[in-house]
C-alpha cells in the first residue's frame, strides 16, 4: 500500500512540474506575441515617419524648383533689358 501511495505521490509531483512548465510555456508564448505586436507597431510607425519625411522633402524640392524658375525668369527679363 505504501508503494501505491509513493507512486501516486511521485505522479502528483510530476503533474505539478508539467503544470508549471505549461504555465511557463503559456507565459512565454504571450510575451512572444506581445513582442511581435510591438515590433509590428514600431514598423508601422517607421513607415509613417518615412512617408511624412518623403512628403516634406517633396514639398521642399517643389519650393526650390519654383524659386529657381522665378530666378530664371528674372534673369531672362534682365538679359532682355540689356539687349
Amino acid at each position: 500500500m505504501d508503494e501505491k501511495k509513493d507512486n501516486h505521490s511521485n505522479h502528483s509531483d510530476q503533474d505539478i512540474q508539467v503544470s508549471y512548465s505549461l504555465k511557463l510555456a503559456l507565459i512565454g508564448g504571450l510575451l512572444a506575441t506581445l513582442g511581435d505586436a510591438t515590433s509590428t507597431y514600431a514598423a508601422s510607425l517607421a513607415i509613417d515617419e518615412f512617408l511624412q519625411e518623403s512628403e516634406e522633402q517633396n514639398e521642399k524640392d517643389q519650393q526650390l524648383e519654383e524659386r529657381l524658375a522665378a530666378i530664371e525668369r528674372k534673369l531672362d527679363a534682365f538679359q532682355n533689358k540689356t539687349e
